[in-house]
């Protein structure tokens, strides 16, 4: 071996180690953690959900769901796990979650661009296009109808003026069509929950991928695809409960919905697999 091989290979080996370094010192081991769920039932899903980005639960073991890269809202019925029907309401775009307020779909697109589905069981084509004061950088993946009658979105990247100390959740007036640029929730960083991670940039701790609130306690569920996990607020913002995910049974979890009894269900993209449905419980 010659000696600018070997300068070579050391340098490749520093630079691992480098690397190695910084992954462990930012980085949560899931076998360290005490698993605070359990799996109740899960559902393959078709192609045509590959990529699928955002449930809603519409009752009668109905699922309605999108993916990211098409317009359609497909109906996915877990008695015999198969699409049912299926609606479309706009072009290609990056459709990241839906939800249902007073008889109506809401779609979001991670750019801003809220949808709002009317019409949708004749497939009339009747949508309402609204482009909020978000962007690109911002990255709007999470969309819940609030018990007040509100949407609620939550922002993967950066929040509407920038401020790093917490993750923002906004709120979005139907009627009046306005957003709220002061966040309707603030989860801080320096909440004690997070001290399982181990990040050094705090903008990491939560990237919500999901959002959805529990029928019955109201509580707010934000998900996360990046560490897998989901965390559980109350109005205040305050985390009450964090469950780590396994990465092995949660590759890229995207969505998630409840049932109005209370019934929990998170999708996963076909990242190196098949796209799935998890029905998840708590532990207590």
């Amino acid at each position: 071996m010659n000696k600018w091989a070997a300068i070579i290979i050391i340098g490749v080996l520093v630079v691992a180690g480098i690397i190695y370094g910084i992954y462990e010192s930012t980085d949560y081991d899931f076998e360290d953690a005490e698993k605070s769920y359990r799996i109740v039932n899960k559902w393959e899903l078709p192609f045509e959900l590959e990529e699928i980005s955002g449930i809603h639960w519409i009752g009668d073991n109905q699922i309605a769901c999108i993916q990211d890269e098409d317009g359609i809202i497909f109906i996915f019925d877990l008695k015999t796990s198969k699409i049912v029907d299926q609606f479309e309401f706009g072009e290609s775009g990056d459709y990241e979650a839906l939800t249902f307020l007073n008889g109506e779909y809401w779609v979001i697109e991670s750019n801003g661009k809220l949808i709002n589905v009317k019409d949708w069981n004749n497939d009339s084509g009747d949508t309402e296009l609204i482009q909020l004061e978000f962007e690109y950088r911002n990255n709007i993946e999470g969309l819940a109808a609030s018990p007040e009658g509100n949407l609620w979105l939550a922002v993967k990247d950066r929040n509407l003026d920038n401020r790093g100390d917490f993750k923002g959740i906004y709120a979005f007036e139907p009627e009046t069509r306005d957003l709220e640029r002061e966040p309707v929730l603030k989860i801080q960083y320096d909440d004690p929950a997070f001290d399982v991670l181990r990040i050094n940039n705090p903008r990491k701790l939560i990237r919500p991928s999901g959002l959805t609130f529990h029928p019955v306690t109201n509580e707010i569920y934000v998900l996360d695809a990046e560490f897998q996990k989901f965390i559980v607020t109350d109005r205040s913002g305050k985390i009450k409960r964090l469950h780590l995910l396994d990465p092995e049974e949660f590759s890229q979890p995207e969505g998630i919905c409840f049932s109005p009894s209370g019934r929990m269900f998170i999708s996963n993209e076909g990242l190196g697999g098949k796209p799935n449905i998890i029905e998840v419980e708590e532990l207590e």
